[in-house]
């Protein structure tokens, strides 16, 4: 009797929205198929706790060096008759390439990587980037091996300058159902996820207290959901902005990991989304705001400018500039339904499947 197909996914680190990917993959398949190899760091992590905990899986504890992990991981696989999934492929190209190289019977591998920033985009520039499309192209060419890259959950972006070859997977976004918020209150705007110093809160909070009392944006409250930064902490403490905004009642900051139910409640009851950086890669935190029919405040360059004005669910603003963003905020909030009716019409662009049938295609 044939054996079953099985899959064994190796996650080197637990920040960020990883480990609910890591969810997504192990739950695609029933509990005997599954085997996650893990650092101790991760499996103790507070994120692991909340992602994964509920999840019967076999756990493996991996070194962390990325060379170690990934030689151990490929044996373990083989000896499973497993798929070796690597969700968080970027800093483990070379090793898997290593690994892969070693004489032995071949695995099958699939490997997403979720940032294919390059030299000269808004990202700084780093060794790293110019190395990875080469290794990524050979790695791609070796039997057995299926290289991805994560694309926007809308899928906006399909192809992407220096990784030929290579196909999109959609960023995996659940949608469900939410009701608008109700009554007559005063207009918010949230910053959500790991706040760290690129999402520009200081710009935000310059925008949210500078404006004229006749300005669309006055009385507008700012909701900061999820684990701050110590600098970004700083400044929430102690600028003369943030002070100003919550001494009007204007400010309201949870700063902790929210939990899923915590961070859906968090995001459906805004009545915008504020992310404020350029970076070159999806931006999670645009898909989960349209999952719920919330309108986007974003950047006016990168990937996630693109999410926004490619779907007409927001406004753009320079990111730098606390003018631009008190500007693109108010005509976000005069032009409020007509966004939120554009996030309500993309979320039938969202979900999970692509990423999953990209990823494990041959074994659920």
């Amino acid at each position: 009797m044939a054996q079953e197909p099985a899959i064994a996914v190796i996650q080197m680190e637990a920040a960020g929205h990883r480990l609910r990917y890591v969810r997504l993959l192990l739950c695609a398949v029933t509990e005997k198929r599954r085997l996650l190899l893990v650092p101790a760091a991760v499996r103790d992590s507070a994120e692991f706790a909340e992602h994964l905990a509920d999840v019967p899986t076999e756990v493996v504890v991996v070194p962390d060096s990325g060379r170690e992990a990934m030689a151990l991981a490929l044996p373990t696989a083989r000896d499973r008759g497993a798929r070796l999934v690597v969700p968080d492929g970027d800093k483990n190209v070379a090793p898997l390439l290593l690994a892969l190289l070693r004489p032995g019977p071949r695995v099958a591998v699939s490997v997403l990587l979720m940032r294919t920033a390059l030299p000269g985009g808004p990202e700084p520039a780093t060794p790293g980037m110019a190395l990875k499309p080469a290794l990524a192209g050979v790695l791609a060419r070796l039997p057995g091996v299926r290289v991805r890259f994560l694309t926007d959950a809308f899928g906006v972006v399909v192809r992407r300058r220096g990784f030929r070859g290579i196909e999109p997977v959609r960023d995996p976004v659940t949608v469900a159902e939410s009701s608008p918020r109700e009554g007559d209150r005063a207009f918010a705007v949230g910053v959500f996820g790991v706040v760290s110093a690129r999402k520009n809160l200081p710009v935000l909070l310059a925008a949210l207290a500078g404006a004229a009392d006749d300005d669309p944006v006055a009385g507008v409250h700012l909701v900061v959901g999820g684990r701050c930064e110590t600098d970004v902490r700083d400044v929430l403490d102690h600028s003369p902005e943030a002070t100003s905004l919550a001494d009007a009642g204007r400010l309201h900051v949870d700063d902790r990991l929210l939990t899923e139910k915590e961070f859906d409640a968090a995001v459906a009851g805004v009545d915008a989304v504020a992310v404020l950086h350029d970076n070159d890669a999806p931006s999670g935190i645009v898909a989960e705001a349209a999952a719920r029919g919330v309108p986007v405040l974003g950047p006016d360059r990168g990937w996630a400018s693109s999410m926004v004005t490619g779907t007409g669910i927001g406004e753009v603003a320079r990111v730098d500039d606390p003018v631009d963003v008190r500007a693109a905020l108010g005509r976000l909030v005069t032009s409020h339904g007509r966004r939120a009716t554009a996030a309500i019409r993309v979320r039938k662009r969202l979900g999970t499947t692509h990423f999953i049938d990209g990823l494990l295609g041959d074994v659920t």
